[in-house]
C-alpha cells in the first residue's frame, strides 16, 4: 500500500478540517487518515478538488430484482491524468464501528471529457494534490 501523506488543521470554533492529500496517497484512505488524526467519526465532505493519477468509480444501474431496484456497476478505472473538479460525501461509522467514507464526485480527462460516480476505496491515487474541507458533526450516529 502507498504511504498516506496528508497535511491538515482542525478549526475548533467551526468544527472544520482543512486538509491536503499529497502525491501518491489513496483518496479514500487519505481522507480516513485525516479523520482518524482529528478523531472525526461523523461528518460531511464539503468539497475536495485537485488531481488524480486515475479515477476508480462505480455508479447505480437499474436492477428490478434488487430490493431498491438498483445495483452498483463493476468498478471502472478512468485513465488520467485527471482534474478532480469537485467531490462531496458523508463520513460515518458502520455498525461494526469501521470508519466509512461515502463520496461522489466529478473529474475530467486531458480531452476535457467529464466523468462522475461513487469513488471506491481502492485506487484514486493523488497526482499533485487534493485539497479537502471536512465538517465535523458531533452528537449523531
Amino acid at each position: 500500500m502507498n504511504e498516506l501523506r496528508t497535511q491538515s488543521q482542525y478549526l475548533k470554533d467551526d468544527r472544520m478540517v482543512i486538509g491536503r492529500l499529497l502525491p501518491g496517497t489513496s483518496l479514500i484512505k487519505g481522507i480516513e487518515k485525516i479523520c482518524l488524526d482529528h478523531e472525526i467519526n461523523y461528518g460531511t465532505i464539503v468539497t475536495a478538488i485537485g488531481s488524480l493519477e486515475h479515477g476508480d468509480v462505480v455508479w447505480a444501474l437499474s436492477d428490478h430484482s434488487a430490493k431498491l431496484g438498483i445495483k452498483y456497476s463493476e468498478p471502472t478505472q478512468i485513465h488520467g491524468p485527471l482534474e478532480l473538479l469537485g467531490c462531496q460525501g458523508m463520513i460515518g461509522l458502520s455498525p461494526d464501528k469501521k470508519l466509512n467514507i461515502h463520496m461522489h464526485g466529478v473529474m475530467s480527462d486531458p480531452h476535457l471529457k467529464v466523468y462522475g460516480g461513487h469513488f471506491i476505496e481502492t485506487g484514486n491515487t493523488v497526482l499533485a494534490t487534493v485539497e479537502i474541507m471536512i465538517k465535523h458533526i458531533k452528537g449523531v450516529e
